[in-house]
């Protein structure tokens, strides 16, 4: 049996239905999977966990907090790991997402 994982990424902006990817190795299915909301953050974590998914990641701004959520509604069966940036890189970050 393949080893599921997905790495998620959230903005209002976001069609799930359309926007998502997945990517197959002999031994792993990877997803990369879109959702509007910290809610919707929350429901699909769940959804996963109920689909044998091993691994959630998601980016950055969903943080330590919505992360625990995540963890949390798939049963603490399935880790959820976010991305962080090294301190001396968070001035280039802030501005490229700030649009400035």
């Amino acid at each position: 049996m393949k080893k599921k994982w997905a790495f998620i990424a959230m903005n209002a902006a976001y069609d799930p239905s359309r926007q998502h990817a997945r990517f197959d190795t002999p031994d792993q299915e990877g997803h990369l999977l879109t959702v509007r909301s910290a809610e919707d953050a929350v429901i699909l974590a769940a959804e996963l966990a109920e689909q044998g998914f091993g691994a959630i990641e998601v980016c950055g701004a969903f943080g330590p907090q919505l992360a625990r959520r995540m963890y949390e509604a798939t049963g603490c069966r399935v880790p959820v790991s976010f991305i962080t940036t090294e301190p001396d890189e968070l001035d280039q970050v802030k501005a490229f997402w700030s649009g400035k």
